[in-house]
């Protein structure tokens, strides 16, 4: 009798553990997909498509921490490690931002005529914020090419 029980026991915390995974991978695929979706469109909704792949992470970390959890104590590393761990973590995941903002905000900069180093107003071929010349011959065909732009305008290299 109590065999009995216990094999119902395991597969209802079989199915339920399935039936989590399956939320988990339905939810990130979909914060994938709208993400990707809202970019294509150039959307002004792309913070939306961020924060819904932000929650599909957390619910798999949350999860993921929740099973972990049963075969062994995190708080048994001790505190010190455990702050250690989640300070490496959040200077990972700043480091990872500031590198993808470093990345697109001089082109960002460049579509709304600014300078692409400080970010002032551009009029002329110098930024009268920081004196650096935003205007600049190409590298293959010498014409005059915006400093930051991905491609040049006359002979369309990068």
């Amino acid at each position: 009798m109590a065999h009995l029980v216990q094999d119902e026991l395991d597969e209802e915390d079989r199915d339920t553990f399935l039936a989590r995974l399956a939320l988990v991978g339905v939810s990130l695929a979909a914060g994938y997909w709208l993400l990707a979706w809202l970019r294509r469109r150039r959307s002004r909704y792309l913070p939306l498509g961020a924060a819904t792949l932000a929650y599909a992470t957390i619910l798999a970390f949350v999860l993921a921490a929740d099973y972990l959890t049963d075969y062994w104590d995190p708080f048994e590393l001790g505190l010190i490690v455990l702050s250690l761990v989640g300070t490496a973590a959040t200077v990972a995941a700043y480091w990872v931002l500031e590198r993808y903002v470093a990345r697109r905000l001089p082109r960002r900069r460049v579509r709304r005529s600014e300078c692409p180093f400080c970010g002032f107003p551009v009029r002329g071929e110098h930024c009268e914020g920081c004196s650096r010349e935003v205007v600049a011959p190409g590298a293959h065909c010498d014409a005059p090419r915006r400093v930051g732009t991905p491609h040049c305008v006359v002979c369309g290299a990068p």
